[in-house]
């Protein structure tokens, strides 16, 4: 059997009917400062979703340009297609400065400088690469050594080997212990550092197994003595 409610309790207000009265009175004396604050909320809302929007369609549009320029180079083939590519790479970067496609426009711009020759604008792009680039990026161990090979072509063999010692940190650089480690090894030949050479040379072989790199290393391994 339920139990009897005595009259005091009959007669006492409902006390959730009260709670929404008491918010409805809040709401009619603040009324002014409740609209401004929603509308400040709308409108946060909007400029966060408009925002999301661009960023979306800006990485978009610049990764759409990239790919054109790839598969128009591809068809051009090099070198006859390089100097339009790196136009086009160039205007790129100039139109979507903070877009991923930009980054990995100056690495390719570096790949082209250097396959011309243009060894001053290949460090140049090189270097706007690793500025600009994620510490995740895979490209980095690449663009060291793109760098390093830059140097050592302007026969700056301390810097050089200082961009191919940061290539070897990289978080991509096990994929290329062989190629890192035979660079070094060149810098110290080239230095006239035989025993490091040997030694660098010695790893490059224990990490390689394509067949025309081990007979390179074997063969600058019995020159070097």
């Amino acid at each position: 059997m339920a139990a009897k409610m005595d009259k005091h309790e009959l007669n006492e207000p409902d006390k959730l009917q009260l709670f929404f009265l008491r918010i409805r009175a809040f709401a009619g004396k603040h009324r002014a400062r409740i609209y401004a604050g929603g509308g400040i909320f709308i409108l946060i809302a909007l400029l966060a979703g408009g925002w999301y929007l661009y960023r979306v369609n800006y990485q978009a549009g610049a990764g759409k340009i990239y790919n054109q320029i790839i598969e128009a180079a591809a068809k051009a083939g090099s070198p006859a297609g390089d100097a339009a590519a790196i136009k086009e790479y160039t205007d790129l970067i100039s139109r979507y400065p903070r877009s991923r496609a930009a980054v990995t426009a100056y690495y390719r711009l570096g790949n082209l400088y250097f396959g011309r020759r243009e060894y001053d604008a290949a460090i140049s792009a090189y270097q706007d690469f690793l500025r600009n680039t994620s510490a995740e990026s895979d490209l980095m161990t690449l663009a060291y050594s793109g760098l390093g090979a830059s140097q050592e072509a302007k026969n700056d063999l301390n810097k050089a080997l200082e961009s191919y010692d940061l290539a070897m940190k990289t978080r991509a650089a096990p994929s290329f212990e062989a190629l890192n480690y035979s660079n070094i090894a060149r810098i110290y030949e080239t230095k006239k550092d035989s025993v490091k050479a040997a030694e660098f040379y010695r790893k490059a072989l224990e990490k390689t197994t394509d067949p025309l790199m081990t007979l390179y290393l074997k063969r600058k391994l019995s020159i070097l003595g």
